[in-house]
């Protein structure tokens, strides 16, 4: 793997030298959706802490790793870059109003932001330059952007959605939701899929915004939609999951669970990973939602969880950071971090990364076995 470094340019802004990908921002059919919280390698449990990072405030919900380089947004509207187990060469960006953001990496160079509380409250941010590429007004922000090919995509707070283009942020349409919203939209072929608080789920085309179907559920939704390429999969704080047909919105199936869904579930093959407000972990099949295992943490569960080889990674508000095997839902491995755990993590080659709400951020790699382990 190509080891990139990161440069400080001065205290508000950071930049990684040598750039690895295109230019190229796509084109208005080409998608170029990450899998849903899952990846193919994994380090071996157990796992070290390796380092760690302090910073001003509580990470948000997702960092971000470009080869060695690790980039973290923060509550208190910062964004930082640090180099794992080297030097700490460090860059800083402090956004207007010190506004909390949502966050998304498009090609391991540019940075979306969403906005809570700014005038332009969409931007997006070269790595590589060091330096914003557009800024636009997109309204109130309450969930982090999708950028799905050549564009852009947010769901505004406040009874919008918006699609702008990479390239230079200009807005190519702008609809009314008529609902107030705080998900993330997923793409369901030519689809734009996302909930609201109302408990609706609602599709709108994604070339021009015209809506498509919509079905009233249980709800509120805050957990991002997934879509397998056959069914939509939805996620109400209402104790429910969903199946849908992306061209009709019709129920495939339904099933009630015990707890909330608030974090977007994982899902590898027929296998979706649903983590709950009451501690609960399923894995249910998604060709009719049986229940294939479950296991119970103490507490809410704070993040997504991720899967990685045949290990689920997943943190709880009981300040745990758990792996589980993904067979039988058994806890592989258990570590205590010094606050809630609610930043997703991260899979980066050998290294797992963690965030949580004591203002630190966590690497951790695989832990060898002593002489005296192999020996027995």
């Amino acid at each position: 793997m190509l080891i990139l470094g990161l440069l400080t340019v001065s205290c508000s802004s950071f930049k990684v030298a040598h750039p690895t990908r295109t230019d190229d921002f796509g084109s208005p059919e080409y998608v170029d959706i990450a899998n849903h919280n899952y990846y193919h390698e994994s380090p071996e449990v157990p796992l070290r802490q390796i380092d760690h990072y302090k910073l001003t405030a509580a990470p948000i919900k997702d960092v971000f790793v470009i080869g060695n380089a690790v980039v973290m947004v923060t509550k208190n509207g910062r964004a930082y870059g640090e180099i794992i187990s080297g030097k700490k060469i460090r860059g800083k960006l402090k956004f207007d109003n010190n506004s909390e953001a949502f966050a998304t990496l498009y090609k391991d160079r540019y940075l979306l932001l969403a906005l809570k509380l700014a005038r332009n409250s969409l931007l997006c941010y070269d790595l590589i330059e060091g330096k914003y590429k557009w800024k636009t007004n997109a309204g109130l922000q309450g969930a982090a952007p999708v950028a799905a090919d050549s564009t852009v995509y947010v769901i505004s707070r406040f009874k919008h959605a918006s699609r702008y283009s990479l390239a230079t942020g200009k807005r190519i349409w702008k609809k009314k939701t008529d609902e107030f919203a705080h998900t993330t939209a997923c793409i369901a072929n030519d689809l734009l899929v996302f909930g609201t608080d109302a408990g609706t789920v609602k599709t709108l085309y994604r070339k021009d915004g015209e809506p498509a179907w919509e079905r009233q559920l249980k709800g509120p939704f805050y957990a991002t939609p997934i879509f397998d390429g056959k069914t939509v999969f939805v996620f109400s704080v209402d104790e429910s999951i969903t199946a849908l047909h992306p061209e009709t919105g019709d129920v495939i199936w339904e099933k009630m669970i015990k707890g909330g869904v608030w974090e977007t579930p994982a899902l590898k093959g027929d296998q979706l990973i649903v983590a709950t407000s009451s501690g609960k972990i399923y894995s249910l099949n998604t060709a009719d939602g049986a229940i294939q295992w479950e296991n119970t943490i103490s507490t809410p569960v704070g993040t997504s969880p991720v899967i990685a080889s045949d290990q689920i990674f997943i943190g709880g508000d009981d300040r745990m950071f758990y792996a589980m095997d993904l067979n039988s839902g058994d806890i592989t491995w258990q570590t205590e971090l010094k606050g809630r755990v609610r930043t997703n993590p991260r899979i980066a080659g050998n290294y797992v990364i963690v965030g949580s709400e004591n203002k630190d951020v966590y690497v951790f790699e695989h832990e060898p076995e002593t002489e005296s382990e192999r020996s027995q």
